[in-house]
């Protein structure tokens, strides 16, 4: 098969995804509390300042839609000056893309959210990290997270590309976040987790 083909052949699913996700986002970050009284508050009154930030249904989460493009440096730079909203921000992930879904389909619209992804791992090592919130019972995460990783590691052996799995220093962290029948996905890399301490997968 020619690398054309193999193209055409495996990297398919990620054009599909592209238009299957054009849609505009309404949230494009996930932002989680550290526990305490008042800290959402807290939390949501500093991170306002770069976007529209609001509590979701589920205790010391929060989405926002932010569109400046230094949005984590600025958050790094404010914990480095322990500016007081930062002492109440336990993880932020900034979110690629989102999607609905059923527990039964949960698995191929993530497949479809994430293929784009594999075209810029590339060779390397990576995992999928599901952090789910509702649907107790009807997502399974652990047994997607195994799903989307062999299908990642299937659209990249098309390339002639070896894409493995690794827990302990991975290249990529495929990170999926649901809140409830809503999920956002993102593509997380090493100098990226390094720089921004607080940008990591569960």
């Amino acid at each position: 098969m020619s690398g054309a083909d193999a193209v055409r052949a495996g990297m398919a699913p990620a054009a599909q995804a592209r238009n299957f996700f054009a849609e505009i986002m309404e949230w494009n970050v996930i932002a989680t509390v550290r526990e305490g009284p008042g800290h959402e508050r807290a939390l949501l009154r500093g991170l306002r300042r770069f976007g529209e930030f609001h509590p979701t249904e589920f205790k010391y989460v929060c989405t926002g839609r932010v569109d400046a493009p230094n949005f984590l440096e600025t958050v790094r730079q404010a914990l480095a000056a322990d500016e007081e909203w930062t002492r109440y921000l336990a993880r932020l992930i900034p979110v690629e893309r989102t999607f609905h879904f059923d527990a039964q389909g949960f698995v191929e619209r993530l497949k479809q959210a994430v293929a784009p992804f594999a075209e810029r791992m590339g060779a390397g090592c990576f995992y999928v990290r599901i952090e789910r919130r509702g649907m107790l019972g009807q997502v399974h995460s652990q047994e997607a997270e195994r799903e989307v990783a062999d299908y990642l590691v299937g659209l990249l052996q098309s390339r002639d590309q070896q894409l493995r799995t690794d827990f302990h220093d991975p290249d990529w962290i495929v990170a999926c976040e649901t809140l409830g029948a809503e999920a956002g996905v993102a593509l997380l890399d090493r100098e990226t987790r390094r720089r921004y301490d607080f940008v990591q997968a569960r």
